[in-house]
């Protein structure tokens, strides 16, 4: 961004960079519900959302060419943080706040705000051992770089109960769809022992194996207990027993929105804390 000339001009806006905003916008379980908490706060301190994608290299030079005074600050948006040169470029040519929104990154000049994973895991694999399981398998998402608090969490719980962490074998990375989920539960039977409790990096991926689950006769909670995280789950209907960690995303678009309205400061990382909410997919082991 080139540097703005001196002028009384103050701008209201707020760019959001994301990669494909009318496919986030449009998430009713996650993304859409945090961007209105941003977007409603925004408007309560006087400041309007402005949506920009940056998903192609030629989207990114034009944000960077345009004038500094069009902006008032800016909200990287959780997939953005995976274009890290581009982030911390802006983050020193741009004025005013920025907010790294559901990412973190370290050493940058910019505020976060995501949840707080790796406690979400730890409690979610406290449950599990304090039912008694001892064999646990962890399906995550198919880039690791993503979210690597969550897989902490739980080695952090597996540690601290003086058992190894997840082994080899014991971690499949799955994209969110059927064909990745239902190949991770036909590798996990095969081992030996064999997991009794799988953790999962979402409740998309919770709820898919679910589905593989049924379609080998597999009893849940009674063969094989199953957590997701976020309680994507209940919040779109889709289902009432998962076990998981709830997170409210409208709240932490609000505080994104509080620390663009607070003006410069020195960088924050705001972990939002989740809330354990144990149902019926979870349950001691056989025997």
């Amino acid at each position: 961004m080139t540097e703005p000339a001196a002028s009384s001009f103050t701008t209201h806006f707020v760019a959001v960079l994301m990669p494909e905003p009318e496919s986030l916008l449009d998430d009713k379980g996650y993304y859409g519900p945090m961007l209105q908490g941003l977007s409603d706060a925004l408007r309560e301190q006087g400041f309007y959302m402005r949506p920009l994608q940056c998903l192609h290299e030629y989207q990114r030079e034009r944000f960077l060419g345009s004038p500094a005074a069009l902006y008032a600050g800016v909200v990287f948006l959780g997939p953005t943080g995976t274009f890290e040169p581009f982030v911390r470029e802006v983050t020193l040519r741009a004025p005013g706040p920025k907010v790294l929104l559901d990412h973190h990154l370290e050493g940058l000049a910019a505020h976060s705000v995501r949840e707080d994973a790796e406690a979400g895991m730890r409690m979610l694999t406290a449950h599990l051992l304090g039912q008694g399981h001892r064999q646990l398998a962890y399906i995550e998402m198919g880039d690791p770089k993503v979210n690597p608090w969550k897989r902490r969490g739980i080695n952090l719980a597996l540690t601290q109960a003086g058992l190894p962490e997840l082994g080899r074998g014991l971690v499949a990375g799955c994209r969110d769809n059927f064909s990745d989920v239902s190949a991770a539960l036909d590798w996990f039977l095969t081992l030996e022992p064999r997991p009794t409790a799988v953790l999962c990096s979402d409740d998309v991926r919770a709820l898919l194996l679910l589905q593989a689950a049924a379609e080998r006769s597999l009893r849940v909670p009674h063969d094989l207990s199953i957590t997701g995280f976020g309680d994507l789950a209940v919040r779109t209907g889709r289902s009432k027993a998962l076990t998981s960690a709830h997170i409210d995303p409208v709240q932490m678009g609000r505080r994104a929105a509080e620390l663009i309205a607070a003006g410069p400061a020195e960088p924050l990382a705001v972990l939002m804390p989740p809330e354990l909410v144990v149902r019926t997919t979870t349950a001691p082991p056989p025997g």
